[in-house]
């Protein structure tokens, strides 16, 4: 039987009650892009939206095309 939980559920939870911990997020993604890191900066930034508003939502909010967001 396997207890663990899934790390996008976890995540997606713990970023929902820790407002600071989002900020931490979004202040590592941009930190990596400066660094020269923009993959990583973007699957960071990826996990984020999708564990707040969603792509959908943004595209909506941002008037882009949900696919050209990425």
């Amino acid at each position: 039987m396997i207890l663990t939980r899934d790390f996008e559920e976890t995540l997606n939870a713990r970023v929902q009650r820790d407002p600071e911990f989002a900020a931490t997020l979004l202040d590592e993604a941009i930190a990596l892009f400066l660094s020269g890191e923009p993959e990583t900066s973007r699957l960071i930034l990826r996990d984020l939206v999708n564990a707040t508003i969603g792509f959908e939502e943004l595209a909506i909010a941002t008037a882009k095309l949900n696919k050209g967001l990425w």
